[in-house]
């Protein structure tokens, strides 16, 4: 059945005495929802939906299956395909329900010892997704069938030697393409997986670097490239698919030495002939530019050309996305090879006439994502005022009117034959669920449920828009969430959230991290604030934070603090704390130095010196963007030393909770241990809370 709503929020504030505080372990314990697949004929949607149980330490992953039509074989409702559950400890015990003798294993239902991901159609009743293979650390494409509303079991279709991600099929060409790591100079998948043997057998684990990036996020780069192929499938005689031939690697002669990484994703053309791909050339720069190509390939892998080849001194390129002739191609690109927050340009590529167009010149956006609604018109996600919005471009005069203002959409789909977008919706009180709704904005209803309890059983906040005048009469904006049960005559400690990025910003979107309910439920007036620097409020706005990191944000908080402070007397002055990470750590650090009006500080995966964090951050273009240069430059090493924290620390009072993680190659771990070492070797209380095996989150 589907849940019809005219607007978000799909949960209120729940001020009745039966509804529970929301805690970390409901957080937790959330289902979550993960990639999804929408049929040929947008009659049904695929999707990946995982949740964590603490009590029995389990992660359970299902494929579900949800009806988009009320009149086709689901009846309007969704199927449970596959139910995997696996114990989620990094080291289960010997006695674990997952060690199992082999007899007892064959004995199971095939769909329940399968881990499925990544779910693709492969016609409109037989759905693929892929399982990982313990035994041969590769991949298998599963398929499923239904017939009447009944689904077949799995069946593997094509195992692969090594993982593989990002699967998609074209049913006009029959092409399989997925993205798979392989060794430069191999020719064939199971190359690979023998060097990779081969490497197991080693009696050491060193590696030799010469170019940056020599670990990215939380892992050491591979010598792998992580490269597109494709498959052909083609028909048997009882109507299911098969492989023909081997999986052709489309990238490795692009190149003449081979080395192309593929980032993100690709698109198949509508007839499923040609793959538009962005891709990023492996050198030292890597990481100091954030230059990145759109290719146009066949899916031979005959013909892969960049479609901007001038792109020299521009940054990123986005997942492009064909029209539905398959004649053109339109991608966002980003003007500065260094400031990868800078303005995204919509572009369109003419394939036959070799020819791009600017559309929407005058627009003060960025959006993260663009699709074709049809020749005339391009769909784009955009951050907004805290919000993340849906709207339509028109390709002939740039206007742009929106579909969804409200909330955050998350991801959308152009749903085939119909005028209608399958979208990824949540708010600050509601996680994710998949709705639909028209291209004019109207219709939208809800079509999953994934957390029914939220809102009901359990009290979740609904926030409140706030504005503050900052630095350079700037508007300050952000969100207000109250405490349930909340009673203005009383007292409320604050917490004041400050978010990482910096270019970044905090949007009426669910978050698992830097969840605000979280703190409300706990009795805190939560308030999270977008200083200069926050995405979603125009360049100028954004670039205000170059050489400003400590300047312009820093009080534009604090006058937004006292203003708020005046505007709502139930706050606690007495009862205070800021909290924040990665470059909101940095901004905790830098108001140590600066006041002592917070009665507490929480330190999360954050920076100590701007100086020691250039020489080992695994994005060099962020720091010589904003700082504007290289700390070995006499000019810009002044900025690096004036934005420092370290430079502050005699001034620190305040008791301070660090964080941080052993696997966070973006912020290293010393950044925290010096952090604490200044706070503790100056007899000021703080706690060290260590994670040896998480990233940068």
């Amino acid at each position: 059945m589907k849940f019809i709503l005219k607007t978000l929020p799909i949960t209120v504030l729940v001020i009745g005495a039966m509804a529970r505080p929301f805690t970390p372990e409901d957080l937790v314990q959330t289902n979550r929802l993960g990639d999804t697949a929408v049929s040929p004929g947008s009659t049904a949607v695929a999707y990946i939906q995982s949740q964590y149980s603490i009590d029995s330490k389990r992660q359970t992953t299902k494929l579900i299956v949800q009806s988009l039509s009320d009149s086709n074989y689901f009846n309007g409702k969704s199927v449970e395909v596959v139910i995997h559950s696996a114990d989620a400890r990094v080291n289960p015990p010997k006695d674990s329900a997952d060690e199992k003798s082999e007899s007892d294993a064959e004995s199971d239902s095939l769909k329940k010892k399968l881990k499925p991901s990544q779910p693709v159609w492969l016609s409109d009743s037989v759905l693929g997704f892929v399982a990982p293979d313990k035994s041969s650390c590769g991949s298998t494409l599963y398929a499923v069938s239904q017939r009447k509303g009944r689904w077949s079991k799995p069946h593997p279709l094509v195992s692969m030697p090594v993982p593989i991600s990002s699967v998609q099929f074209s049913p006009e060409s029959g092409i399989l393409a997925f993205i798979a790591s392989v060794y430069n100079g191999t020719s064939t998948l199971e190359e690979t997986a023998d060097i990779d043997r081969q490497e197991k057998e080693r009696a050491d684990t060193a590696q030799v670097h010469e170019d940056l990036w020599v670990r990215f996020w939380d892992t050491y780069m591979s010598p792998k490239l992580p490269q597109i192929h494709t498959l052909k499938l083609v028909s048997t005689s009882d109507n299911s698919l098969k492989p023909k031939g081997q999986p052709r690697n489309i990238i490795k002669d692009t190149t003449a030495d081979g080395r192309l990484e593929a980032l993100d994703s690709f698109v198949l053309s509508p007839n499923g002939l040609q793959i538009a791909f962005v891709a990023k050339k492996p050198s030292i720069e890597y990481a100091w530019k954030t230059t990145s190509y759109v290719y146009l390939a066949d899916v031979d892998g005959s013909a892969a050309v960049p479609i901007n080849p001038d792109n020299v001194g521009s940054s990123s390129s986005s997942i492009p996305s064909f029209n539905h002739d398959g004649t053109k191609i339109a991608y966002v690109q980003i003007s500065s090879s260094s400031n990868w927050a800078g303005r995204g340009q919509i572009k369109i590529y003419d394939i036959a006439a070799k020819t791009t167009v600017n559309i929407a010149s005058d627009w003060d956006r960025s959006p993260a994502q663009v699709e074709w609604a049809d020749a005339s018109t391009l769909l784009v996600m955009y951050p907004e005022y805290g919000r993340i919005k849906l709207a339509k471009v028109d390709i002939a005069t740039g206007d742009v009117t929106p579909i969804i203002s409200k909330h955050a959409v998350g991801s959308f789909k152009v749903l085939s034959g119909t005028d209608k977008l399958l979208i990824n919706y949540s708010a600050f009180d509601s996680p994710s669920d998949l709705y639909t709704v028209s291209t004019d904005g109207s219709n939208l209803a809800r079509i999953t449920d994934t957390n029914p309890t939220l809102g009901k059983d359990v009290a979740l906040s609904v926030p409140e828009d706030v504005e503050f005048v900052g630095a350079d009469n700037a508007t300050i904006h952000g969100f207000l969430l109250r405490p349930p049960q909340f009673d203005e005559t009383k007292k409320y400690p604050l917490a004041f959230i400050i978010h990482g990025g910096p270019q970044f910003s905090f949007s009426d979107a669910w978050s698992l991290q830097w969840n605000q309910n979280i703190f409300a439920s706990a009795g805190f007036v939560t308030v999270a604030l977008n200083p200069q620097g926050s995405t979603g409020y125009g360049q100028e706005f954004i670039d205000a934070i170059r050489n400003q990191w400590g300047g312009k944000p820093y009080d534009s908080l604090m006058m937004s603090l006292e203003q708020l402070l005046e505007a709502h007397p139930y706050i606690d002055r007495n009862r205070m704390a800021v909290l924040g990470g990665s470059y909101g750590d940095f901004m905790v650090n830098w108001i140590n130095g600066h006041t002592d009006v917070f009665k507490a500080l929480v330190n999360h995966d954050g920076m100590f010196s701007t100086v020691g964090t250039y020489y080992s951050i695994d994005i060099l273009f962020l720091f010589e963007n904003d700082f504007e240069g290289k700390p070995f430059d006499s000019e810009a090493r002044k900025n690096y030393e004036r934005w420092s924290p370290e430079r502050f620390v005699q001034n620190w009072k305040t008791p301070t909770l660090v964080i941080h993680s052993e696997k966070d190659y973006r912020l290293a771990t010393t950044e925290g241990l010096g952090t604490f070492t200044a706070l503790r070797r100056q007899g000021i209380p703080a706690k060290l809370l260590y994670y040896p095996d998480e990233n940068h989150v």
